[in-house]
């Protein structure tokens, strides 16, 4: 095994240093990893917005195929109720 001289000891710690340096000065390094970052994050947040679409899709579908489920959401979104009924409301208990 070859033993490195005191002066060049250091030389591949100053080569890696360098190599840092030159990468974090330079501006297109930079932009590519900032890019990539962002990339990421568009990525999550397609995914969630992919799963929130076949989530809505789903519900539409039962709309339209069950009318229970169409009047249930009547009711609870839109406060309708059938001629002739009365709706109670009671305040949330205290706690």
């Amino acid at each position: 095994m070859k033993r490195l001289t005191p002066n060049r000891r250091w030389l591949p710690t100053l080569i890696a240093l360098a190599a840092i340096l030159v990468l974090l000065i330079n501006r297109g390094f930079r932009r590519v990893v900032s890019n990539t970052l962002a990339n990421r994050r568009l990525e999550n947040r397609l995914t969630g917005l992919n799963r929130e679409e076949a989530d809505l899709t789903s519900q539409i579908d039962q709309l339209k195929k069950n009318d229970v489920v169409l009047e249930n959401a009547a009711r609870r979104e839109l406060g309708y109720l059938k001629p002739g009924e009365v709706e109670y409301r009671f305040p949330p208990p205290k706690k």
